[in-house]
């Protein structure tokens, strides 16, 4: 066998190795995971706005680190904005949740009385198993609820330094980029910089694209669930918007709680939540953005599905929302090493 096939072969190995230990630790440790959660989520945002800000500096000549810190400020204030504007509707939405609990309640009781009335002996075994089965639920989402709000409240410190590492990634990307590359040897650092520029070009337009089809997807999911008169509009097309990053399976999962909720008040507001998330769905294949994941990314849909089952089990929804970002720029990776390197 050639000696430099094995060699080949054998580095390969090295890096998808090297990269389930990196898996491994930071689904381990939380203090990594946290850690690499600030720079990511940083980094995510500084590279959003990469654009924003070149443009401005070539078209006014301003100051790099000024406009940096002009679109972190931005950014910040319109989070800030709009919770404060959200946050009001957002809360009442809230408080009705409960009443949209009971109402499922009921609508089972309502359906197992209906059977129990035609003598059918397994529906009490049901009852019972399912209103067990709803109570559990009920109990372990509120528990789950308020261990968010504890986290959330925990992470307030990991939260208040993404503005900064976020300022530092957009006025400094260049320079950090350039002292990265000094711990490489100096043979492969053109090569990194190749890589760099491939990941840039290809992620940059998959970001940017998501972004904007998100923002879409909440503006006429919001409308069309306030014209069929549905509750919880801003809930419900703000989950939409999120769900719909995830391919093939996000518009499933934003559907779902809308189809429930509509159901409540009659079927025929389900079938109208349905019909309007199906048009919302073709609208954003067909005219919006024509295949906007599978063509951006050069990706099969059966390796997409099989990062988004991992991007689950590691991380839960967010780990789906990452997991077509990360493996875009493993892939990439991968196949500049093996066509720069090998």
């Amino acid at each position: 066998m050639n000696r430099s096939y094995v060699v080949k072969w054998g580095k390969r190995i090295g890096i998808l190795f090297l990269l389930l230990i990196i898996v491994y630790i930071i689904k381990k440790s939380s203090i990594v995971r946290e850690l690499v959660g600030v720079v990511f989520t940083s980094f995510i945002i500084a590279y959003s706005l990469k654009p924003v800000k070149n443009s401005i500096v070539s078209k006014f000549k301003f100051n790099e680190r000024l406009v940096s810190a002009l679109l972190v400020v931005a950014i910040l204030g319109t989070v800030v904005l709009t919770f404060a504007l959200l946050i009001p509707t957002l809360f009442k939405e809230t408080l009705d949740i409960e009443n949209i609990l009971n109402g499922f309640t009921e609508l089972i009781d309502s359906v197992l009385n209906k059977l129990r009335s035609y003598n059918i002996g397994v529906v009490d075994v049901i009852y019972e198993q399912t209103s067990e089965k709803l109570n559990v639920w009920l109990i372990d989402t509120s528990y789950r609820f308020f261990d968010t709000l504890i986290a959330l409240w925990e992470n307030m410190i990991s939260l208040a330094i993404i503005p900064v590492v976020t300022y530092y990634f957009l006025a400094d990307g260049k320079s950090l980029g350039s002292k990265l590359l000094l711990v490489l040897p100096t043979e492969k650092r053109s090569v990194v910089k190749l890589i760099g520029k491939d990941i840039d070009k290809l992620l940059g337009k998959y970001i940017f694209s998501q972004l904007l089809l998100s923002l879409i997807i909440i503006v006429l999911t919001f409308i069309g669930l306030l014209v069929i008169g549905i509750k919880f509009p801003l809930w419900l097309s703000i989950l939409n918007g999120i769900f719909n990053i995830i391919p093939y399976f996000g518009p499933i999962i934003g559907l779902v709680p809308a189809i429930l909720i509509a159901f409540l008040t009659s079927p025929s507001k389900a079938i109208a939540v349905a019909i309007l998330y199906f048009v919302i769905q073709q609208l954003e294949g067909d005219l919006i953005a024509p295949k906007v994941t599978g063509e951006s990314i050069s990706m099969h849909p059966i390796c997409i599905i099989l990062l988004l089952l991992i991007g689950e089990k590691l991380g839960g929804i967010f780990g789906m929302v990452l997991a077509v970002p990360i493996g875009v720029m493993v892939k990439v990776i991968y196949e500049d090493i093996n066509y720069y390197l090998f």
